[in-house]
């Protein structure tokens, strides 16, 4: 077990900043998967959003690079919070950022939307090869103490964020509704990916599958190996 939480476990560092006074507040906490929301308000926030040849054999409006994007912006909380400088509630900035990264990274794409009755279907476009969480690391995108939302920084002087680069080798997915459906995963072994489903497992697609896989529709969970640097 302690191995499994060691391939898998990273850590989330979340930011609260107060508007008022500038007072700046860590908390970190473990994660064993990343939570990525697809709301109606999001996709039409990335129907203008490009991606590269490399990034999608399709043409989308959501990929995993503008989720993860969208995952660590610095958002203005809704109700005030408690600032501990100020001893009273104020208007309050949060962000996510990654103090650490884990040796697997799964990625789960909130498709059921259980307020909404729903399961949002649209089409999430993801690399196979070099994921780069690199940019979402605290020293180079963390808000800067007492500035506005839009306002990160970069401590080291303008350079280049490092390079933190995951490769797929599974997914799961989910065909169906909200109420019912049935889970499928398809897993790379050595240069081809294969379909798994229930008992049986067969070769994805023409070549390697990974076209196949890549424009598949139904994508529910992604999980990434960090590349050896």
């Amino acid at each position: 077990l302690d191995s499994v939480k060691k391939i898998f476990t990273g850590i989330l560092r979340s930011t609260l900043v107060c508007e008022k006074c500038g007072c700046k507040r860590i908390q970190s906490e473990p994660f064993t998967n990343i939570s990525l929301p697809l709301a109606k308000e999001f996709q039409a926030s990335a129907s203008t959003a490009e991606t590269g040849s490399r990034s999608s054999p399709r043409k989308g409006k959501i990929s995993v690079e503008i989720c993860l994007e969208h995952f660590t912006l610095p958002e203005v909380l809704t109700d005030p919070v408690h600032c501990p400088s100020c001893s009273t509630k104020t208007r309050t900035i949060k962000q996510h950022t990654f103090s650490k990264l884990p040796k697997v990274l799964c990625l789960h794409l909130k498709r059921f939307d259980a307020a909404g009755s729903n399961k949002i279907n649209e089409f999430v476009s993801f690399p196979a090869l070099g994921l780069d969480l690199g940019s979402y690391l605290p020293h180079w995108s963390e808000i800067i103490q007492g500035h506005g939302e839009d306002e990160t920084r970069n401590s080291n002087g303008g350079a280049d964020s490092p390079k933190v680069l995951y490769d797929l080798f599974g997914i799961v997915n989910h065909k169906g509704s909200l109420n019912q459906g049935h889970y499928m995963c398809r897993v790379k072994f050595g240069e081809h990916w294969y379909n798994c489903n229930d008992s049986f497992v067969s070769k994805a697609g023409e070549g390697t599958g990974e076209n196949d896989v890549r424009q598949s529709d139904d994508a529910y969970m992604l999980f990434y190996i960090q590349r050896a640097k």
